[in-house]
């Protein structure tokens, strides 16, 4: 059975058992919207396809098409991968741009949520035109963005790296970067302005 609520970081990483006989058999294939040659490329993923875990998807279906009906656009720029591609993806930063960049834009395999097909990495369109999700150079990030950030619980997504919480989730802030919890943790996490590492610290203390 699949762990909606798994928590993994660069200190704690899937168990291999559980990657190999929950996790890979549930991902499936999903429509990412965009081209994405050019990540397929950069990270190996030679079959050029782009998978999520299966209620993950279908939640994600779901903030699409909401998101579509207020003329947002959403693409996926990149969903599961597996130890192997995420290892690849880590040593490109870390041979590209040097360890301090990889090690806060990346995880070594099985300490990445990209793993376990619940996370996914965004894109924004608007009126079929691209947006852009990234962080500007002042540190914002466009309205778009903020407002998809403001409706993800309701379909059970968190924003995973919120922006001043890098000394906890020891990853730089990614308003592209969203990961499936469920409706009733994400409503939590986002009303209570916390990370996922502070929803498990506080769930582990029984203050849950």
């Amino acid at each position: 059975m699949i762990d909606y609520l798994i928590l993994v970081n660069r200190e704690n990483k899937i168990n291999e058992d559980y990657y190999n006989n929950i996790i890979k058999p549930s991902i499936i294939e999903v429509e990412p919207f965009k081209n994405n040659d050019l990540i397929y490329r950069t990270f190996k993923i030679e079959e050029k396809k782009t998978y999520l875990e299966k209620l993950t998807s279908e939640k994600f279906t779901k903030l699409r098409n909401y998101a579509k009906e207020e003329g947002v656009i959403l693409g996926i720029t990149s969903g599961f991968l597996t130890f192997e591609q995420q290892q690849y993806k880590y040593d490109y930063f870390l041979e590209r741009h040097g360890r301090e960049f990889a090690e806060k834009s990346a995880c070594m395999a099985g300490y990445s949520e990209h793993n376990t097909g619940l996370a996914l990495d965004v894109d924004i369109f608007k009126n079929l035109k691209w947006g852009g999700i990234a962080v500007q150079e002042d540190g914002s990030i466009i309205s778009e963005a903020k407002w998809l950030h403001s409706i993800l619980h309701k379909f059970g997504f968190i924003l995973r790296y919120p922006k001043g919480t890098e000394h906890i989730t020891k990853m730089k802030f990614e308003p592209w970067h969203i990961r499936y919890v469920g409706e009733t943790v994400a409503k939590y996490i986002y009303e209570n302005k916390i990370t996922f590492e502070e929803y498990h610290q506080q769930k582990n203390n029984g203050n849950i």
